[in-house]
Order: structure tokens, then C-alpha cells, then sequence
């Protein structure tokens, strides 16, 4: 961040001293050091740690703990024993040997060395394996999202009051300093009143292809332990990891796999309880004929206090030829808030500021990528508790909802010609411009006459906490589970 003289001119820019007392005031959590972190517990003391899910999330999250003097990994655990074999030998060539493999994370839980958990699964597995990690006495990082439907948040929310656990959601942003000082501006009135808040989640994916006979698992995986809560349904796409984000029976589609990220930031935003109590959206799975059930295309839109909040997924290349993802705003991933007096630009990596052109810039909020965010939840397990994680799971819980809610707006939802959707849109000119925007993409994908999914609106009261909309089915907010499998109850 700038020093106070850098943007003296500025009438919007803050000081530094001035952001830090601010941002202390808010609830803020700053980055780390390792003095501080080192003040907090003594530095020989080791956190073991098991990783539970070993694809490429969990071998993510695995390097940001090699080579640290203050945890190791001790265990690892995943349903596919090929999956765990490879990430041992990875562990290995890193200089972290021995590590135990344990297929079913229930063994895992009853073992006495290990101090916390990281969960890395598929998004069906978080909630149950983080309230039976809790149970056993384990501290927690989840990641996101948190939950695979609204009730499984509430449940996981009040299993972390219950059993006092520490645990730390995986919304890294939270530990960048980019949106810690970009959103402390904002929210301090740097940029005078929010006016309205785009979330960007554009890609650049891949159809996942179809098979004519249902796929079988490999034979290395323990299919009902990798199955668990779901429901065991035929899958038809050819590849059986990473592409259950794709089906709704164990995934969530990118409003649930990276738009969360941004929904995180727009909840930050907005005082860490902006989920939506009415909800709609639209959009479709086009140009690809293949097994995936979500949406390529997704857009959703709410109002939180008055301020509008627009939610847009676009996995689609812009077109066969050219291959490149859409942008909005200069934004490819992250959101844009614009007030009376500027605009935030950025996300993870970094924020800027900018007059209300969106192209003079006030203040750059360089990012880190939330390097800081692991080492905040160490620090938090070897102090006992979670009062000063970067992520709390109350908040984590929320951003994970609003892209349940928008969700269910989709799934509820009806096929209409875009006439139809235009005719709902009229008059809002960022949906307009949205929807006209994917008119040209999808022309130059050759679909002229597009069928989009037009939403159902979705209500929530915050009282009570019940979910309404025609067309949504009620185990899609509280799944049934499956034999042994089974979220609990747990009265808050």
C-alpha cells in the first residue's frame, strides 16, 4: 500500500495509520509475521497435521506445510489408495517421508498424533468430515465451500459452536492483503457510498465429454467411501476425478467451485451477512452436449440493503475460434464495487482504486495471494482457539450459501426462449448488458436461437431460516445422506 504522501492529492485516498486503525475497528484481520507468529506459541512445537483428500487441491495445500519447523505432515487419507500413493511419493521427493495412509478418514480421526485435519475433497464430503473432525478433538481447515447445500452450512456452523473447535475456512482472500486494505477503503468511505457490486467469475473450461454406458469406478478406489453422503447415481462422464464439480449430485459448478472466492469477498464486503433473502438467475449449459449438469453460463442477482449485487459465471470460451475467456469491467476473477466516489477493482493478487472513469487510478492494494492464510491457522491451533482466524466459518458459511441460493434459483428454473429472459431483465442495464454480451458470444459459437434456464426466485428468511421457491426440491437444501453417511442435527 501507498504512504499517505503517494495520494495526498486524493480527496478518496487513506492514510496508512489511518487504514490500520480502521481496519482493527472493523474486525479486520492483517497478515501475520513471523515474529508475531512466533510470540504466540513457541516455535518447537509442532502441529501434526493430516490432509485428508489427496488430488490436486490437497497437494496444493500440502506445500504451503513442507519445509516448516512449526508443522508436519503425518497422515494422509483418500478414498483412491492410487491417489494416496502418488502424493506420498510426492511427499517424499519434498523431504516429508513416513507419512501414514489411512483410505478412511474415520481411522484417521481416532489416531492420537495428529492435531488438525485439512479437508480437501469433493464438496459433498466437507460438511460431515469437518463436524466428525471436530468431534474426534481435531482443529479444522475447510475448504470451499464449506457446505454442499444451505442446512449443511447451519449444521457445520453450529457443530463449530458446540464442540468449540478451531476452524479455518479455505477463502485465502482473506489473508491477502490486496482485498484487506482494497475492501478496508471501501468500507471505511474511501470511495464514498457503495452503488452496486459485480462478482466476476469467468474461465476458460472445457467440455468434460460423455459416455453411452455408465462409468465404473477405478478399481483403486474404495467407491462407497469415496461416495459417502451423496446419492449413488450413474455417472456418465468419462473422467471420474475433478468432474464430479460438474454434477450436482457431489459438485456445485463454478458459482460453487471458484466463484465462491468472490461471493466471499462480496459477503466481506457487505458486513460478512449478505445472504440474499430473494434471489434469481439465469443462464445455461451451452455448446457443449456433454455429461455436465451446471450451468457454463450463470448469472444471478440480489439486493443486500439496497445496494444491487450482480453474481456472473462464464465458463465458456468466447467463441470454438477463439480462444480466450469473456472479462468484465477489466475483471476476469474478482469483483467490482462502484461507488459514488470511484471504483474497487481486483481480488486475490491485488485491488486497485480508480476514479470514476475505471481507468485513473487512485491507489494500487498490491496482494500476496493469502501466503499468510496457513499460517494463520496454525497459529490459531496452537492457541486453542478461533478467535482470530482470517476465515471464521460463521462468515464462510454464509458466502457458501449465497452460491447455494443461486443455485437453486437455477435449478428450480424453467426453459424460455431469450425473449423471455430480456423481458424480465428490461430496464436493469448491467443485466442487459450481460445477457447481450453472451448474445455474441453465443452467436459465434453458432447458437442463434439460445434456450436459457430462467431462475426460480428463491427466498430466505434470516428468522427462520426457511428456504422457498416453485420447483425446489427439499432435499436439494437438506440432502437425505446415504446408509451410514448422514449429516447430524445439531441444535445451535
Amino acid at each position: 500500500m501507498s504512504t499517505p504522501a503517494s495520494h495526498s492529492s486524493h480527496p478518496n485516498a487513506i492514510g496508512r495509520r489511518r487504514f490500520l486503525g480502521i481496519a482493527g475497528s472493523a474486525g479486520l484481520v492483517l497478515p501475520f509475521t513471523a515474529s508475531s507468529y512466533a510470540r504466540a506459541a513457541g516455535a518447537n512445537e509442532r502441529v501434526r497435521v493430516a490432509i485428508i483428500g489427496c488430488g490436486s487441491r490437497g497437494r496444493s495445500l500440502s506445500k504451503l506445510l513442507t519445509g516448516r519447523k512449526d508443522a508436519q505432515i503425518v497422515a494422509i487419507c483418500d478414498a483412491d489408495s492410487k491417489h494416496m500413493d502418488n502424493f506420498a511419493g510426492q511427499l517424499a521427493k519434498a523431504g516429508t517421508s513416513s507419512v501414514a495412509k489411512i483410505q478412511d478418514y474415520r481411522e484417521l480421526l481416532k489416531r492420537d498424533d495428529i492435531d488438525a485435519v485439512i479437508i480437501a475433497t469433493p464438496n459433498h464430503w466437507h460438511t460431515l468430515q469437518a463436524i466428525d473432525a471436530m468431534k474426534a478433538g481435531k482443529a479444522v481447515y475447510v475448504e470451499k465451500p464449506v457446505s454442499h447445500s444451505p442446512w449443511e452450512g447451519w449444521q457445520l456452523a453450529a457443530a463449530a459452536k458446540k464442540y468449540k473447535g478451531v476452524i479455518q475456512a479455505g477463502f485465502q482472500n482473506r489473508s491477502d492483503p490486496g482485498p484487506q486494505n482494497g475492501i478496508g477503503m471501501v468500507q471505511s468511505g474511501g470511495l464514498g457510498k457503495i452503488l452496486r457490486v459485480h462478482s466476476c467469475c469467468f474461465r476458460n473450461r472445457k467440455s468434460i465429454g460423455k459416455r453411452k454406458d455408465p462409468l465404473k469406478a477405478p478399481e483403486s478406489v474404495d467407491y462407497n467411501l469415496w461416495l459417502g453422503p451423496a446419492a449413488d447415481e450413474k455417472m456418465f462422464r468419462p473422467q471420474f476425478h475433478y468432474d464430479w464439480h460438474w454434477i450436482w449430485n457431489t459438485g456445485d459448478g463454478d458459482m460453487g467451485n471458484q466463484a465462491p472466492h468472490e461471493l466471499d469477498m462480496v459477503n466481506w464486503l457487505l458486513g460478512n451477512n449478505a445472504l440474499p433473502q430473494e434471489i434469481v438467475g439465469f443462464g445455461g449449459r451451452f455448446g457443449w452436449n456433454d455429461a455436465g449438469e451446471t450451468p457454463n453460463l450463470h448469472t444471478a442477482w440480489y439486493e443486500h440493503n439496497g445496494i444491487p449485487v450482480t453474481l456472473e459465471v462464464n465458463d465458456l470460451c468466447l467463441s470454438p475460434k477463439r480462444n480466450s475467456p469473456s472479462i468484465r469491467d477489466g475483471v476476469r476473477v474478482g469483483i467490482v464495487v462502484h461507488c459514488e466516489n470511484g471504483i474497487l477493482k481486483g481480488g486475490r493478487g491485488g485491488m486497485t482504486a480508480y476514479k470514476l472513469d475505471g481507468k485513473t487510478r487512485i491507489e494500487r492494494f498490491p496482494g500476496d495471494g493469502g501466503r499468510n492464510h496457513m499460517p494463520n491457522f496454525l497459529e490459531a491451533v496452537r492457541a486453542g482457539h478461533s478467535k482470530n482466524v482470517a476465515a471464521p466459518i460463521e462468515a464462510a458459511v454464509v458466502s457458501s450459501a449465497m452460491a447455494h441460493l443461486a443455485n437453486l434459483s437455477y435449478r428450480a428454473g424453467k426453459p424460455v426462449k431469450i425473449e423471455e429472459i430480456e423481458k424480465t431483465i428490461s430496464g436493469n442495464a448491467v443485466l442487459e448488458t450481460i445477457l447481450k454480451d453472451q448474445s455474441k458470444q453465443l452467436s459465434d459459437w453458432e447458437i442463434a436461437q439460445p434456450s436459457y434456464q430462467l431462475g426460480s426466485v428463491v427466498r430466505h428468511n434470516p428468522s427462520t431460516r426457511a428456504i422457498t421457491g416453485e420447483g425446489i426440491k427439499p432435499a436439494w437444501i437438506r440432502p437425505a445422506g446415504r446408509g451410514e453417511f448422514v449429516i447430524p442435527e445439531i441444535k445451535s
